[in-house]
């Protein structure tokens, strides 16, 4: 068991103070009153995924894997629990028992949140025929879960609760708290997606340790589904088109002629669920009517099915292409990772304990950009020409972004080629495992006229 008195990580520098703040301050306010109505725009996802559970690992009984319903924290979507649902499954969890409360990420009506966790813990309820459910919550999302944890009534639905490195316990049901102080080295984001978290969360709910944290490859067709949202509203890429092509590994060109899927979005930006190849790249294309503006989203290969895939987009005239200094001679890349990019060495755990993020246009000499980061609490890294100095690559940092909550901004210079002919190489090698580098390559599109993101796991991936 792992419970502190507080709840409070101690090791609070490696959580944006701004974040920080809001949490510390919502849990001083939930004596206030709740909003009756559910937020416009959160959207539960049930999961209805067909994966089978690993050969070695016999599927748990509906006794023991009751629901498990995940609620993000501030910034946050389902994404930051993808991960752990499919350690769950690789356990023998069935994964369509797993689901996740997306809701507005820079919201504060904590009434109208903890009423769509209701929502979606009573529709968990009905499809699935338990009793009660499996509760966890990250960061503002130990807020809304104690706020609806406050009402007895909601409480009886509630079995067990995870209250991740956020509030503190409450004593109407049994809980634990991961956080910093019981996982050293770890940052905020990653308290929510390691290996360590989840053992001490299956642990907890199961009674018995899991088999596996790490995840095994999974037998074909590896079947996907999610949706594309808005960050950090959560609301979907309603009207968007998405189409899913097979790239080519070395170069992040698109194979043939045809996508190998295509989705019209409606309201809740749903799609799938897709057949894909174990370990093949795809690139993800969002485009909107009225728009020439493309966002190409490249997620590092999936060796396992998963039902809680998210595009973090924006609409063409978001606050992320409003902020990015789009022009035809140069890319632009959001590099994005549910695990801090940490550009010093806190000392907490032997070894490097530092990130390595190469980026390479055409062959050229790679450039570390998180080489002479001063802080550690990015998920997302902006990167592109600023435009107080076109054309050149200082590594500063940009205006805007380096403000924003879990994200980073920094200025280099990327050349562009009108069809995004040439090939950019974004090389991760993660702190403590520098034995597996992770490269995506992608084209070299205009920021003009595209918005290249590159997703890599939060866990290593051979």
């Amino acid at each position: 068991m792992y419970r502190s008195d507080d709840g409070v990580p101690a090791r609070q520098r490696r959580v944006g103070t701004t974040v920080l703040a809001i949490v510390l301050g919502l849990v001083a306010a939930l004596g206030a009153a709740c909003s009756s109505s559910a937020e416009d725009g959160a959207v539960a996802d049930p999961a209805a995924s067909t994966e089978t559970t690993s050969s070695t690992v016999p599927q748990l009984p509906e006794d023991v894997s009751l629901p498990i319903v995940f609620v993000h924290g501030f910034a946050g979507s389902a994404q930051q629990y993808e991960t752990q649902a499919m350690r769950f499954a690789a356990n023998g969890y069935p994964s369509e028992r797993i689901v996740a409360y997306d809701h507005d990420g820079a919201g504060m009506d904590i009434g109208a949140y903890a009423d769509g966790v209701d929502q979606l813990i009573d529709e968990t309820l009905a499809a699935t025929g338990a009793e009660q459910v499996y509760l966890v919550g990250h960061s503002r999302g130990t807020i809304v879960s104690s706020a609806y944890l406050g009402d007895p009534t909601r409480a009886a639905k509630v079995a067990k609760y995870v209250a991740i490195d956020g509030g503190s316990c409450v004593d109407v049901v049994p809980c634990i708290t991961p956080n910093q102080d019981a996982l050293p080295g770890q940052a905020h984001v990653e308290t929510a997606t390691s290996p360590e978290s989840f053992a001490m969360q299956y642990e907890f709910l199961v009674g018995e340790p899991p088999a596996v944290t790490d995840l095994e490859p999974h037998s074909e067709p590896v079947v996907l589904e999610g949706r594309a949202v808005n960050f950090p509203a959560n609301t979907g890429r309603a009207g968007a088109t998405l189409e899913i092509w097979e790239i080519d590994a070395d170069t992040g060109a698109r194979v043939g002629t045809e996508p190998h899927a295509s989705f019209e979005l409606s309201d809740d930006g749903a799609f799938g669920p897709v057949d894909t190849t174990a370990g093949a790249h795809y690139e993800y294309a969002l485009s909107q009517p009225g728009s020439e503006v493309v966002h190409h989203v490249y997620l590092q290969p999936y060796e396992r099915s998963s039902q809680l895939v998210r595009l973090l987009s924006s609409a063409p005239d978001g606050s992320t292409r409003v902020n990015t200094n789009a022009d035809a001679d140069h890319s632009s890349i959001i590099a994005i990772r549910m695990r801090e990019w940490y550009g010093s060495d806190d000392g907490d755990l032997p070894g490097d304990q530092t990130d390595v993020l190469e980026i390479s246009v055409d062959g050229s000499d790679p450039t570390d950009v998180i080489a002479g980061f001063d802080s550690d609490d990015a998920i997302g890294l902006h990167i592109h020409d600023d435009a107080a100095t076109p054309g050149e690559t200082t590594l500063g940092p940009l205006p805007y972004f380096s403000e924003q909550p879990f994200q980073q901004g920094v200025d280099l210079f990327m050349p562009a080629s009108p069809e995004g002919t040439g090939t950019i190489s974004v090389t991760s090698i993660a702190r403590g495992d520098r034995s597996r580098p992770r490269t995506l390559n992608v084209p070299n599109w205009p920021s003009d006229t595209s918005v290249i993101s590159v997703v890599f796991t939060d866990h290593p991936v051979e």
